[in-house]
């Protein structure tokens, strides 16, 4: 009985490291590339690529919005943020945490100069769901240094 049991327990264990590892694999398969294109596109303030990737529909009465209304949303809702990030060098995501079976947590180091041409780095908090069957950001918590972004 004890053998059963040991034998059992590691069945769980390793059912629970590859379920671990698979999920890791298709968080880099699908929501590393839609960080990177949120932020390729926020760095070059280039709105209009951002319904691909970005789902703000909670900030917006118009449920049925066209992507470009979808892209409109999103440059209202971050342009003032990054104006405030100024010259930004570069972005790396420092961590990406599953929080549900369709929602992750990611944070990205972002790397800009401040006023005397020093470079520091401001740590944003991203969460990503899926909708349907694409990943989308829904929420952005920016670490610019005007902490003016904290979508709900």
């Amino acid at each position: 009985m004890r053998k059963v049991i040991y034998t059992l327990f590691i069945l769980l264990i390793a059912a629970l490291t590859i379920t671990a590892f698979w999920s890791k694999n298709m968080d880099s398969k699908f929501i590393v590339p839609a960080l990177n294109n949120f932020y390729a596109d926020f760095i070059q303030k280039n709105y209009s690529n951002m319904y691909q990737y970005t789902d703000f529909s909670s900030h917006t009465k118009d449920t049925n919005l066209t992507n470009e209304g979808k892209a409109s949303v999103a440059e209202g809702l971050l342009n003032n943020d990054r104006h405030w990030y100024g010259h930004i060098q570069r972005y790396s995501i420092d961590k990406v945490s599953w929080r549900g079976i369709n929602k992750r947590s990611a944070t990205v180091a972002v790397t800009t100069l401040d006023v005397n041409g020093d470079e520091q780095t401001l740590y944003d908090e991203v969460i990503i769901k899926r909708i349907r069957s694409n990943w989308f950001i829904t929420e952005y918590n920016s670490g610019s240094p005007w902490r003016t972004m904290k979508l709900p």
